[in-house]
């Protein structure tokens, strides 16, 4: 069905009358059938007959009511008849049609910035046409009306979130952050840096109420408190992913240094914080079992999204940690997060069956849409060859879980257009220094190409060399 609509508007001054009968002529290019009295209106008809029976008439689908200083009083003050410059919809008019079929255009505000409204038209909803300068946005706000194309569309009702439901620690204040970025980001991007302090330093108060109080010193149960501690610390974790993901996606510049430090500060949780009496590592291995897979995560939405930078600021930073062993305040590389725990092995084993790594098989299992096994196992080996080209220590201990090795970041490396997108993570700036790298691991390896692999498995960590040969690297667009 076409659209077809009427302008009632007041013959305030020529220059008005040009811009309602530019605004009709626009509407028109756009497939929109305008009912305009200057095209419209013949020779000795009556003008308010004419109007009413526009309003009235059903092949009309809406009325553009063109606001100004003058069209206001007139209607407020029942002004106008026949053969004035005044063409005015009466409130008699008005609430004989359904009202939703009246859109105000607002084209002139007082002093004050109040806009003109007569009476009638209170409390309607208006389009504001009085700043020149934001007219196309004004002018899409109207074309979207006309169509019912708007910007935002009511989303299809999904179904309450699961953790509603379940019985855990809140996370509500990392929650409400994370639900009010992208608002209070697009309206001012300048305070991107004070969000993301905000949620950071509110995960780190929320997490360090995870801390367990051991009441037993059976291993089998101790390992059951932390398995149970770490599924119930999982809608933080969440928060995080998605907080990571949304800074990201913004694509507003940010201060680094506040996520390093975030993670700096959480090694302050491997030991008890306030002085204690007796104590064993193993008790604060949920928080170290936290720091791995919030890494690890960390690497998988930079790589997920294509971040490159991102990622690469995180494996080449300094990290001041916080943790015990650090009382010289000495700068470590990214493998001080890697945390492959043990106290929850004969527990998982006893619980789940055998595995080869209960932590890897926990971390595989706990994957959150839209990630997979895949993400997880590639941004592990990422962390791997980079700790293996640098003399680093970092175990890919998910890798036993998708072995072939199919990974897109590493395979394609035969392409010179996406070793130059990527060669900033293996901390080169040429292919003839990435081959040297390699050329040099190759040579130290020989020999011991297949070593790196648990020791009750058979697959083992493919050298990344083996991947793809030397000489193919970047030999292709």
């Amino acid at each position: 069905m076409e659209l077809k609509i009427f302008i009632s508007y007041s013959w305030t001054t020529p220059e008005h009358e040009k811009w309602v009968i530019n605004l009709a002529e626009r509407l028109m290019s756009d497939g929109i059938d305008v009912v305009l009295d200057k095209w419209d209106l013949k020779e000795g008809n009556d003008l308010y007959s004419f109007m009413e029976a526009m309003v009235n008439s059903d092949e009309i689908h809406k009325v553009l009511v063109i606001l100004d200083k003058r069209y206001t009083e007139n209607a407020n003050e029942r002004k106008g008849g026949v053969g004035t410059e005044t063409q005015i919809i009466s409130p008699e008019i008005y609430k004989k049609v359904k009202q939703e079929k009246f859109i105000p255009i607002v084209t002139e505000k007082d002093y004050d910035g109040n806009a003109y409204i007569p009476t009638f038209l209170k409390g309607k909803v208006y389009i504001d046409f009085s700043e020149e300068e934001r007219y196309e946005e004004s002018y899409e706000v109207l074309l979207r009306n006309l169509y019912d194309r708007p910007i935002y569309s009511k989303p299809k009702k999904g179904k309450a979130p699961n953790y509603l439901f379940e019985e855990k620690k809140s996370t509500f204040k990392t929650s409400h952050i994370l639900k009010s970025f992208d608002n209070i980001v697009s309206k001012n991007p300048k305070r991107i840096n004070f969000i993301i302090s905000e949620f950071f330093e509110s995960f780190f108060e929320i997490i360090k109420d995870f801390k367990i109080d051991y009441s037993t010193n059976n291993r089998i149960e101790e390992g059951k408190l932390i398995y149970e501690n770490i599924n119930n610390y999982t809608q933080l974790r969440d928060d995080y992913i998605n907080f990571t993901k949304s800074i990201l996606f913004s694509g507003i510049e940010f201060d680094i240094e506040k996520l390093i430090n975030f993670f700096e500060n959480l090694t302050s949780l491997k030991s008890p914080i306030e002085d204690v009496g007796s104590w064993y590592p193993h008790h604060y291995d949920n928080f170290k079992f936290f720091i791995h897979e919030l890494f690890i995560y960390t690497i998988v939405v930079g790589l997920k999204y294509e971040n490159y930078k991102f990622v690469e600021e995180i494996f080449y930073s300094s990290y001041f940690t916080k943790d015990r062993d650090n009382y010289k305040n000495e700068p470590k590389t990214f493998d001080t997060f890697y945390g492959n725990i043990e106290s929850i092995n004969t527990y998982y084993r006893q619980t789940f069956s055998n595995k080869t790594s209960p932590m890897a098989d926990l971390i595989i299992n706990r994957i959150p849409e839209p990630y997979n096994k895949h993400d997880i196992v590639q941004a592990d080996l990422l962390c791997y060859y980079i700790s293996n080209l640098n003399n680093w220590r970092w175990f890919p201990i998910t890798y036993i879980y998708d072995t072939r090795n199919n990974f897109e970041l590493f395979s394609k490396l035969v392409s010179n257009r996406h070793f130059e997108k990527i060669k900033l993570l293996f901390g080169v700036s040429t292919l003839s220094e990435f081959k040297q790298k390699l050329a040099k691991l190759k040579e130290l390896n020989k020999g011991n190409e297949y070593n790196v692999r648990f020791s009750n498995a058979f697959e083992a960590v493919k050298p990344l060399y083996s991947i793809i040969e030397i000489e193919k690297i970047g030999t292709v667009r």
